[in-house]
């Protein structure tokens, strides 16, 4: 038997001895328990508990109305599967593990995400804010989620979005129009830094956190959560703020 198979299927969560039981399988096609025992080179006294365990976590099956019991492997794209889920599982709740070790304690707690979903999460969350500081390239925005900025537009005018923002945007004539638009529709602040043409990452100041947006091939945020920090990022705004220039209409 291929022990780099069994160390792979090791590695995806089977015991050493499940994983010989369900190669013996693949290589049957269907056995009863001598038959596998003999392909798995194990006692037959335990391959009915190696079997019911991986019937449970759906990798193995018997065969309906055969006498003795016969049994026959699940596809291996079935564990495939399994683990994709399991890992978009878990990276979808890294965050959470990440700010366990936050509690109680007062340093900055750091959430990140990597996905679209996770991203557009945290937009949603600065949306429920009253006020926001932002750092912005909209041109970045609307290539990485077409059709959000307008989203945006809309949702401020039918009154789901109420967030009042000072945005700075980078001098090119994408932000500039976008720029124009949240001024005369929604009321919003926007400047501009005649010395930039556009922004890399996407900062955003609310309540007292801090959200960094990386819109590149492997986009990702980076959420930090921290009072004293927020309070000096607020001053280095500001001064920006100062120096922006104002769009005309």
């Amino acid at each position: 038997m291929d022990d780099s198979l069994i160390k792979l299927l090791e590695e995806a969560g089977l015991t050493e001895k499940e994983a010989r039981v369900y190669l013996a399988l693949l290589q049957l096609g269907q056995g009863d328990v001598t038959e596998i025992a003999r392909a798995a080179e194990l006692k037959r006294s335990i391959i009915y508990v190696l079997l019911e365990g991986l019937i449970k976590r759906g990798y193995a099956s018997d065969v309906p109305n055969k006498k003795p019991a016969v049994y026959q492997a699940i596809d291996p794209s079935v564990i495939l599967n399994k683990l994709k889920i399991t890992a978009k599982n878990f990276s979808e709740m890294l965050p959470i593990f990440r700010t366990l070790g936050n509690a109680g304690k007062k340093r900055p707690k750091i959430i990140y995400y990597e996905t679209k979903e996770g991203i557009l999460n945290v937009f949603n969350e600065i949306n429920q804010a009253a006020n926001a500081y932002f750092i912005s390239s909209y041109k970045k925005i609307d290539n990485y989620f077409p059709g959000e900025i307008e989203r945006w537009i809309q949702n401020h005018k039918r009154g789901i979005i109420s967030i009042k923002g000072k945005h700075i945007v980078g001098n090119n004539p994408f932000d500039l129009a976008v720029g124009q638009r949240y001024q005369a529709e929604i009321g919003q602040q926007v400047r501009y830094l005649p010395e930039v043409e556009e922004f890399n990452m996407d900062f955003a100041i609310y309540k007292n956190k801090l959200a960094i947006t990386s819109l590149e091939d492997e986009a990702f945020v980076i959420v930090i959560e921290s009072e004293e920090l927020i309070k000096s990022i607020k001053i280095l705004f500001e001064i920006a703020w100062e120096k922006a220039k104002e769009i005309l209409k």
